[in-house]
């Protein structure tokens, strides 16, 4: 009866997943400047807040004021250590520790460190790029929508 016990729990525990403890996380997480590039992936949204300073019609005035409202909700309301503890999970269970060792390898090395300083920017350049062919595409999306909205009553 021992071995039939035995058996299935050697099978569980070589099949698990092999999940990265939280010390390479936190090794790679410092090496990547985590906070800057949170600090960065805010920045990509900025050209959101641009959108809406249009359709709200604000002067330069007005979208800096409406920038300096989403800096002060990301600053002041946002849990960072919540959504850090969030990633890390989310890398632990996609990476093993030499995985994320291999990361930290490379982000320590100058076009890994070049990568990262670079990242922010180029994160709110895609973002612009995919905004701008969005929007150069609205009309198609639009015309796509407006069978749902008429098939479910909506007024728009």
């Amino acid at each position: 009866m021992k071995k039939v016990l035995i058996l299935p729990l050697l099978f569980m525990t070589f099949s698990a997943p092999v999940m990265a403890e939280e010390a390479a996380i936190d090794k790679m997480f410092k090496v990547m400047n985590m906070d800057t590039q949170m600090n960065g992936g805010f920045e990509a949204m900025l050209p959101v807040i641009d959108q809406m300073s249009a359709q709200f019609q604000l002067n330069e005035a007005g979208k800096a004021e409406l920038k300096q409202i989403f800096r002060t909700w990301f600053n002041e309301d946002i849990d960072r250590a919540k959504i850090i503890n969030e990633i890390k999970a989310l890398y632990s269970e996609s990476f093993t520790d030499d995985e994320l060792k291999a990361v930290t390898e490379f982000y320590q090395t100058p076009v890994g460190q070049k990568f990262l300083e670079k990242s922010p920017q180029l994160m709110q350049s895609g973002a612009q790029i995919g905004m701008q062919e969005a929007q150069s595409k609205q009309t198609q999306l639009m015309e796509r929508v407006q069978p749902f909205l008429e098939k479910h009553g909506v007024q728009h």
